[in-house]
């Protein structure tokens, strides 16, 4: 997958072409963000309380984004999931939870919350990743993607501090 349509800020998106470009109506959408045409990353620096890893920063979540400063949420209320840490383990990807576990922290403590929080709201809204566009669909398999396509993109573009000489300290 070639992520580099996700860069760029709304006042250019609506300038490019950022994902899968369409004028008509098409009946599958699986292969497209739709409506927004992207997605957004987002990163915490927690400081008070600090939370996560003191010389990183945090996910906070990853949400389409219709380029005008508004997005879709709570989009298929059929699969809001409360079981997110068992559903993850129990299909065998027990990596992405470590990485979660110490990089998608929740600053009150309650790094579930805020992953099932982040997956209703957010997750249930990218429509590549609706039920019908898998082929053999496990149950929840749609929202172990989630949280694995989110952090590939973390780890792919997410906020360094190698990147100009940058040092973090601790107060």
């Amino acid at each position: 997958m070639d992520l580099s349509s996700f860069a760029g800020t709304p006042e250019s998106c609506w300038n490019t072409q950022v994902s899968c470009h369409n004028a008509t109506a098409v009946p599958n959408t699986c292969c497209f963000n739709h409506p927004g045409g992207r997605l957004l990353l987002t990163q915490f620096w927690d400081t008070n309380p600090s939370t996560g890893p003191a010389d990183s920063w945090t996910i906070h979540g990853l949400w389409p984004d219709n380029c005008d400063g508004t997005w879709e949420q709570y989009c298929d209320t059929s699969r809001e999931y409360t079981d997110i840490r068992a559903s993850i383990h129990a299909a065998g990807e027990t990596a992405l939870l470590s990485y979660m576990d110490r990089y998608w922290k929740d600053y009150q403590g309650n790094d579930e919350t805020l992953w099932k929080h982040e997956w209703d709201k957010h997750g249930t809204c990218i429509n590549t990743l609706n039920t019908d566009c898998y082929s053999g669909y496990s149950s929840k398999e749609e929202m172990v993607d989630y949280f694995q396509i989110t952090i590939d993109l973390c780890s792919k573009y997410g906020i360094s501090f190698l990147y100009g000489g940058v040092t973090v300290s601790v107060m």
